[in-house]
């Protein structure tokens, strides 16, 4: 079971190898959001239509990459690139992220108007969907919000606490113009996205960058396998009990959740072409070989074959043609798009 203390305490942990990226992210969020807002506002005559939805077509989704940003930096003890804020938009799922965050909101309120206290409960009890509605776009409303229900089981009033504790540094953020807000924001959202990780764990079976897919199957880590995903569904195609230490981890996107062993001596291929890839993702901005890596025992080798790129989150983009050592705790993405791993050494 989760404490504040020990939330807290992991979140300034990681925090200190991305805050200032965190408090980019959140001027951007902000900025913009204030933007709009002025600019909506010299309108009177459309303003009751645009605000609502510039609200559920821009900033709800906005919302939800800034929620993934923190969740990915804190995972990674390293910023997930400030382009993660509009990561929803460019992630093939635009259109669900849009209907899921429209339909909390909506849900909320219809709560709110009938009784003051059911729509605090549900505020809780759909606590988590900006964070699974990111991190698993392809997933529909009905699952995304049974997660978050069954995430938040026992844990609403824990979170309400937990948000009611950071009240003094607020007030204070306040006090000082409100700009203290902009600095304050890092720590509330690492520590809440520590929250969302350890739910997961808790009340899903998904341990960090391991082997349970939202699916419920359970993926063993001591197993090599072919798999092929297409509109977000993973399949596998093969397996062989050889076990192994080095792992590509699904962190986002088709594979989300996945745990692909790398077996020294082999490469693993991630691109769009079946029949020279080990892991197939379908994408505007994959290639059909896009992706070569491979594991020596200590370290991975990667070579980028693409025309969109691939980043490791903290170098950025990786030479094309040219083998790049990374070290385990590595992220990369698969060009501009929502596919991002993990490099792994267990």
């Amino acid at each position: 079971m989760w404490t504040r203390a020990e939330l807290k305490q992991q979140a300034k942990a990681g925090l200190k190898q991305y805050y200032w990226y965190g408090v980019l992210a959140t001027l951007i969020y902000l900025g913009i959001s204030m933007g709009i807002s002025f600019l909506v506002n010299l309108l009177p005559l459309v303003n009751l239509i645009l605000s609502p939805l510039v609200s559920i077509l821009v900033m709800n989704v906005m919302a939800a990459g800034l929620k993934r940003f923190f969740t990915i930096s804190t995972l990674s003890a390293q910023s997930a690139g400030v382009g993660e804020v509009f990561g929803s938009f460019k992630n093939g799922r635009y259109g669900n992220t849009v209907k899921v965050m429209f339909l909390r909101g909506l849900f909320q309120t219809l709560w709110t108007l009938l009784l003051v206290v059911p729509g605090i409960i549900k505020h809780y009890e759909y606590y988590m969907v900006p964070y699974l509605v990111a991190e698993y776009p392809e997933k529909d409303s009905k699952e995304i919000f049974r997660l978050s229900r069954e995430m938040m089981n026992g844990n609403k009033f824990k979170t309400f606490v937990l948000e009611l504790s950071f009240i003094g540094w607020t007030i204070l953020a306040i006090i000082c113009c409100g700009i203290g807000l902009l600095f304050l924001n890092p720590y509330v959202e690492a520590t809440i996205a520590e929250l969302y990780l350890r739910l997961k764990e808790e009340k899903l079976n998904i341990p960090r960058g391991q082997a349970q897919g939202m699916d419920g199957m359970t993926m063993n880590s001591g197993v090599s396998y072919s798999a092929i995903a297409d509109e977000g569904q993973t399949r596998q195609l093969g397996m062989s009990g050889v076990v192994k230490n080095g792992f590509v981890v699904g962190i986002q996107g088709a594979f989300s959740g996945a745990n692909v062993p790398v077996v020294p001596g082999d490469v693993l291929v991630i691109g769009s072409d079946s029949r020279q890839c080990n892991l197939v993702i379908q994408g505007p901005e994959v290639s059909p070989v896009h992706i070569k890596i491979s594991f020596n025992g200590v370290n991975f080798q990667v070579t980028d074959c693409s025309g969109a790129g691939t980043f490791d989150m903290q170098r950025g983009r990786l030479p094309k043609g040219s083998p790049v050592t990374l070290n385990s705790g590595a992220y990369l993405q698969v060009g501009t798009g929502g596919d991002i791993f993990s490099l792994e050494v267990r």
